[in-house]
């Protein structure tokens, strides 16, 4: 009869510890904390014309990466030709970084925009891909104007000491 109520007592504990959630971790954070370690994914595909192709992803720390599928013909990046690069941020330029993306998404009210603009009726259109703190937005047809935003990030980009990828 022990052994049962022992057997008993053990699973009871076991299920009560496996069920604990781990929002009990994430309450422990700050929201400052949370928010100065979000990831950014930016992407522009492919046009018909002379645009650039990249997926640039920030991993919310120091990580910065850069897939270029077609160059960049403008501005200061045209050095970049084809490949993956990588870059690693200090802190002193992580959170400069973190804290005008997430300004500049503030002012266009970025958290506030619909998941996706698009028209399956028009194609053969560039989309644009950013997500900023878990919200994504995929802007191709008659979405918001975002410019400002994405030159924002660009201009960002193009002061990392990109390494490519061998």
């Amino acid at each position: 009869m022990t052994r049962i109520i022992g057997f008993w007592i053990a699973l009871a504990l076991l299920i009560s510890c496996r069920n604990q959630s781990p929002a009990n971790a994430v309450n422990s954070v700050s929201s400052t904390e949370l928010i100065e370690s979000s990831p950014i994914y930016f992407e522009r595909t492919a046009c018909f014309g002379r645009c650039p192709a990249f997926v640039f992803q920030y991993d919310g720390a120091d990580l910065v990466s850069l897939t270029v599928k077609r160059p960049f013909y403008e501005g200061p990046m045209t050095k970049l030709v084809m490949g993956s690069y990588r870059a690693t941020l200090s802190k002193k330029e992580s959170g400069p970084f973190n804290d005008r993306i997430l300004a500049a998404a503030e002012r266009y009210s970025f958290s506030t925009l619909d998941s996706v603009y698009d028209s399956p009726m028009v194609t053969d259109l560039p989309s644009t891909i950013l997500e900023i703190q878990g919200h994504r937005v995929t802007n191709r047809y008659k979405g918001p104007d975002l410019r400002g935003l994405y030159t924002e990030i660009e201009e960002q980009m193009a002061t990392f000491g990109w390494q490519l990828q061998e």
